[in-house]
Order: C-alpha cells, then structure tokens, then sequence
C-alpha cells in the first residue's frame, strides 16, 4: 500500500504536471470508485481547473477552482498513471492521420481492455480517466479498495479531522510524538500504522522506523523509555523523508518517463527481507504476524 513517501511524490509530479490545467472530458470505468451518480461526478468535474493538489496521511486532495475538492486514496492497490501528447509512442495502435489531441481524446473513452492493450506501462485495470486541457490524459488505474470522491469544504474537513499527526508536519515534533504515547496500552507497531495516532504510516515505514530505533515490533508502549520515544520519532522523520528523497518504495511509474519512482526499494533495512541478513549485525531477518500485518524485524538489534 502507498505511504506518506509514495504519496509526497505522487503530490509532487501532480503539482507539476496536472496544476492549473482544466479537467475536460471524465471516464468513470468503475462506478463503485466515485461517490456519485457516474453521469453526475461526470458533470460537477467536467470543466474544473484543478488549482492545487496537496497530501494529507495518504490521501491526495485535488483543489477545484468551484471551491470542492476531489479526495482520492489509493488503498492497497491503487495507481495513478499520466501521459502526454509527447509520449504517443507508449499508445498502440494510432494512427498517423490523428491529431495528438484527437488521439487523446480517443484514449479517454476507450473502455478498460483497451486502455490496457493500449498503453504500454499501464500499472493495472483503469478506473477512472481525466481528459485534460492540454491533451494530457490521467488515469487512476486499479481502484478497487480505493476512490475519488467529489467533496464540499466541510465533507473534506470532516473526513480529514480523523487523522492524527503527520510525520512532514512542522509543527510534528518529538515531544509531541512522547505525549501521545503517554498512558497508552497495547503494542507500538499497530499504534504507529493506526491513522488516528499518525496519519500515512503503513507496514513498510513501520517496520523501518523500529529497525532503526532498535526497538521490537512487539514491544509493549508502556515499557517504551523517553529515551527509545526520541529515538523512534527521529527514525520514523528520517526514514521517511530518506524515501521521498530516494523515490518511495512503488514499483511502478507515475509516467512513461519517470525513472525515479520506487527508488527506494533497494535501502529497505528489514521490510519484506524475511531470511536475509541484517545490514547490521548479520542476523537473519525476521517475521511474525503482529496487530494482523506482517513484521519483519532483527530480533539481535531490536529489544
């Protein structure tokens, strides 16, 4: 599942390439994905300069120049996918007598089997599909778990208004990080991946940040000293913001020629390394079942 690094770079290649451009023709593939009438989400974006897009945990919120807001969360398996007039040769199949415009046009209102035969790259079965002012065209590829709901100001507020602190937040700091684990029970990596506590932390960061503060998937809050709360809120910061850096952990590209997404994979410490050595001490990871996920940890550098 994408997490706050996955999503931070999404936010980012967003900004630059879908920012202040007009949504001009809409697909709902799969009406399950939207939270209207797939006629009426089609008419209410039709039309909408896209204005911002900024994250929140892992959702993205798209900011409509009518004052509403798309919020989308790509839940386990969701993907988003852009392509250009300048990367027609990902297209199969057109035609040397179409515009590029025309081409894309095509693109959008092609059904879902199309669109994979079509589009070289393509990171699964398509959802939904923006048609965009310029001819680009973004695909929101595998919805299947998650959406891309049509919200007011105050739906957005409400639903946001769930989440806990952010990981990027400035005003996210250490001793905050101890408070809100004071007097709390129970074992601190379902308490990390619980988006009420922190907002976008997932199984893979999870696991990361515990490597790196030494400290067991299981361990109990309660025993954790101020001394391991510091040095888990630092390991969470700097894992995370390593990643966003190195290209997150998602195989597969926002676009044709994004070589940076999923750079990070290769610099994962413990997670998903069951029975490889640690980086450290050379033990063999770990795992076990814990809070349902899977932890994958060095039982000789976490106590």
């Amino acid at each position: 599942m994408p997490e706050i690094p996955e999503m931070e770079i999404y936010k980012d290649y967003l900004n630059r390439c879908v920012k202040g451009k007009r949504i001009d023709e809409v697909n709902v593939l799969r009406a399950k994905s939207v939270n209207l009438e797939s006629t009426d989400f089609c008419q209410v974006v039709i039309g909408r300069l896209i204005t911002e897009i900024m994250r929140r945990g892992k959702y993205l919120v798209f900011q409509l120049d009518d004052g509403h807001y798309l919020l989308t969360h790509m839940m386990l398996n969701g993907r988003l996918f852009y392509v250009t007039t300048e990367n027609l040769e990902t297209l199969q199949g057109s035609t040397s007598n179409q515009s590029p415009k025309a081409l894309m046009s095509e693109i959008v209102h092609s059904n879902a089997e199309d669109l994979r035969q079509r589009i070289k790259g393509l990171p699964g079965k398509v959802s939904i599909v923006f048609g965009l002012s310029d001819g680009s065209v973004l695909l929101f590829c595998r919805l299947t778990l998650g959406y891309l709901h049509y919200l007011g100001q105050d739906q957005l507020e409400t639903k946001l208004r769930e989440l806990g602190s952010d990981p990027l937040d400035p005003n996210f700091n250490a001793q905050g990080f101890s408070q809100l684990l004071e007097g709390k029970k129970g074992m601190i990596k379902p308490w990390l991946m619980n988006p009420k506590n922190i907002a976008g932390v997932g199984n893979a960061y999870s696991n990361e940040a515990l490597f790196r503060a030494g400290i067991l998937p299981t361990r109990s809050i309660s025993g954790i000293s101020l001394t391991d709360k510091m040095n888990l809120y630092n390991s969470l910061v700097t894992v995370v913001q390593e990643s966003i850096r190195l290209g997150g952990d998602m195989e597969e590209p926002f676009a044709p020629w994004d070589d940076f997404t999923g750079g990070y994979n290769p610099f994962f410490g413990v997670y998903d390394r069951v029975d490889k050595p640690c980086p450290v001490c050379h033990e063999l990871i770990q795992t076990s079942v814990v809070g349902g996920r899977n932890a994958f940890f060095c039982s000789h550098c976490q106590k």
